[in-house]
């Protein structure tokens, strides 16, 4: 019987503990930079009284080094680690829906970050109206209670729209996915293709549902960012289909591609709602 060397016990409860000190300083930072980040965002919007665009793309590009840097500091303390396969289109992001799975807390700090500055994101309504509303506000974000009648007027035609179409946290720590329709919605409505990225953890259920916890894993998690084929909405949207049917549709597929890329399991219901599905139907994915 071979033993372990001795203190091995004590060394990875050390190193478990100096993760978790690395989270705590990790999201007290990311507290500290939204704040800069509002002071930024109110300044920009005197400074720029006419041309709001200029401020929120200014704005967007802070965040995204700020987040790169935390992305950084994450991986030299061990906290977590960030790594992507393929590459985003060669014709740039510009007008697509992209719709990423959800399953830790970290997925927007992770996403931002790579993804281009010219990129919204739909975010829950709660918070425009907390502290980070200024933030999210400055940087032309929408809140997933926005009326359908005022996306075109808020959504720049040249920006991308990152959603995160489960509207929370995954279920069961990650594995088992269930989307709503605000992926869809955005899609046909607006008339954009979809680009899926799906996102995969080593450590399962880590920074997942549930309130933050501290205690880090025995392993670093690392979290893989793969960006698939983009998903033309035009073929669920046949002669006389509605838009709600066509939805749910497009939906009750993403829900698979997603399940089968991630190596989770599609939610057993298949039923969503809107931008806060389930008929069958393959779409024809673009080869652009």
């Amino acid at each position: 019987m071979i033993k372990s060397p001795p203190f091995r016990g004590i060394e990875v409860s050390v190193s478990v503990f100096l993760r978790s000190m690395g989270t705590l300083l990790l999201f007290a930072l990311f507290f500290l930079a939204s704040l800069a980040a509002g002071c930024a965002s109110l300044l920009l919007r005197l400074v720029f009284r006419r041309g709001r665009r200029k401020a929120e793309l200014i704005t967007r590009r802070l965040a995204r080094a700020a987040l790169r840097l935390l992305v950084r500091l994450a991986g030299l303390l061990r906290v977590f680690r960030v790594r992507a396969e393929g590459a985003l289109p060669a014709e740039g992001v510009s007008g697509l829906v992209i719709a990423a799975n959800h399953p830790a807390l970290t997925d927007y700090m992770v996403l931002a970050q790579i993804l281009p500055a010219d990129m919204a994101c739909v975010v829950s309504g709660r918070l425009l109206r907390g502290f980070m509303g200024m933030v999210i506000s400055g940087m032309g974000y929408i809140g997933n209670d926005l009326p359908p009648e005022e996306w075109k007027g808020r959504i720049n035609p040249a920006d991308a729209i990152l959603i995160f179409p489960e509207g929370t946290r995954s279920a069961h720590h990650g594995w088992q996915v269930s989307l709503k329709r605000g992926a869809a919605n955005l899609s046909l409505r607006l008339g954009r293709d979809i680009l899926p990225v799906y996102i995969i953890c080593t450590v399962r259920g880590y920074l997942g549902t549930g309130f933050l916890s501290l205690r880090a894993p025995d392993e670093v998690p690392v979290f893989t960012v793969r960006f698939g084929k983009i998903i033309s909405p035009e073929p669920f949207l046949g002669e006389g289909v509605p838009v709600p049917l066509a939805a749910r549709s497009l939906t009750s597929y993403l829900e698979r591609l997603f399940a089968e890329e991630t190596g989770a399991e599609a939610a057993p219901h298949g039923t969503g709602q809107d931008i806060n599905a389930s008929s069958g139907g393959s779409p024809r994915e673009s080869q652009e």
